[in-house]
């Protein structure tokens, strides 16, 4: 009911023309864009936080362009941030992740406007060719067409415990982490594999057309050189989706992640995105030691000039976000009305547009 009143109260504040106003008081502030997926099939129904369709991202892009917003490469816009050069309320686009439907749906939408984008790359699952696992456990869990099944002698160590198991509303997603901490703390990675395919066949899901339609797994080598090459940033975002605040670690974390992105894309690597959006300061001596020149968030809200370039915010959009919740955000609208809530409730008031968003998406990968 209240995210309801919210869009019928910013439908009516455009019809008045705030919309239009919040781009005059805002201009000064960077609206940093962030996706993850574009679905192949039915992953906005499986996972709507996540992925967007290509049909709804590309309403977006069209509004970016009918509206005259000038979109930028995010190298330009750390450049501008810190010379106070901000103007025209400039936007950068971001993706996350590395989906294989960056590719095949982002690119020719961003390619059609002549748009730059930034693509954060998680390394691991790139490299190993198949789809993240905790994705496909729950995609697994999701799909199946059945309303209970048997789950004993599937191999884990606690595995013969689960027995009979309903397969009911969010008993589903229940089920799937259970499922997926299991597997994690009982197999390396080829026997989480093979854990997959057994779960599949055991609740009726076709795992190969899981691996065919590449719906839950990353883009290739060659299509990162593609995107690359179509003139997409390809940028860090950890090697296994997690940045520990503790420094070796950290360090260990980019550097993976370096290792694998600059010799495709024979660029340095030198923005970053936190994996879920979990950040703190305790993580920033990596990133400097590291060489990073911006981080961003998933704090949602424009970004200023005077605001420390490893914590930047970013404005979500998912299949969860309405087209006037977009143009509000988009305008800046609603970073005004998180201004006059205060820092105390900002939170709060970006919850009740965006849901628990970092709940939803984390992706941790337990490399092997």
């Amino acid at each position: 009911m209240k995210r309801a009143l919210i869009r019928t109260a910013y439908r009516i504040g455009k019809l008045a023309g705030l919309f239009a106003l919040a781009r005059r008081i805002t201009r000064r502030r960077l609206r940093i864009l962030c996706y993850h997926g574009f679905t192949l099939d039915d992953e906005a129904a499986f996972r709507p936080s996540l992925f967007i369709s290509g049909e709804t991202f590309a309403r977006r892009m069209r509004t970016i362009a009918r509206k005259g917003y000038p979109v930028i490469s995010l190298d330009e816009a750390s450049r501008l941030l810190e010379q106070d050069a901000i103007d025209r309320a400039p936007v950068v686009i971001t993706i996350d992740d590395g989906f294989h439907s960056t590719h095949a749906v982002a690119r020719p939408v961003l390619e059609k406007h002549g748009f730059p984008a930034t693509l954060y790359l998680t390394s691991y699952y790139f490299q190993q060719g198949r789809p993240i696992f905790q994705l496909a456990i729950a995609y697994i869990c999701w799909k199946s067409p059945l309303t209970e099944a048997d789950l004993s002698g599937l191999g884990l160590d606690e595995g013969d415990a689960l027995g009979r198991v309903l397969l009911d509303g969010e008993m589903r997603g229940e089920l799937a982490k259970q499922l997926f901490v299991a597997a994690c703390a009982t197999f390396d990675s080829p026997g989480r594999i093979a854990f997959a395919r057994r779960l599949a066949e055991r609740l009726q899901v076709d795992y190969e057309a899981i691996i065919a339609s590449r719906k839950l797994s990353l883009v290739s080598p060659e299509e990162l050189r593609e995107l690359a090459d179509s003139g997409m940033a390809i940028e860090l975002h950890t090697h296994r989706h997690l940045l520990p605040e503790e420094l070796d670690a950290g360090l260990r974390e980019i550097a993976d992640n370096r290792a694998v992105i600059e010799p495709v894309t024979s660029k340095p690597a030198q923005h970053f995105c936190y994996p879920s959006g979990i950040w703190s300061a305790a993580r920033f001596p990596a990133l400097r030691m590291s060489g990073v020149k911006t981080a961003t968030t998933c704090e949602p809200g424009l970004a200023r000039h005077g605001a420390d370039m490893l914590a930047l915010p970013r404005v979500l959009d998912d299949s969860r976000v309405s087209q006037i919740e977009f143009e509000a955000e988009l305008s800046g609208v609603s970073d005004l009305y998180r201004d006059l809530v205060g820092a105390s409730k900002r939170k709060a008031a970006s919850l009740s547009v965006y849901g628990n968003w970092v709940a939803e998406t984390a992706l941790p990968v337990l490399a092997a």
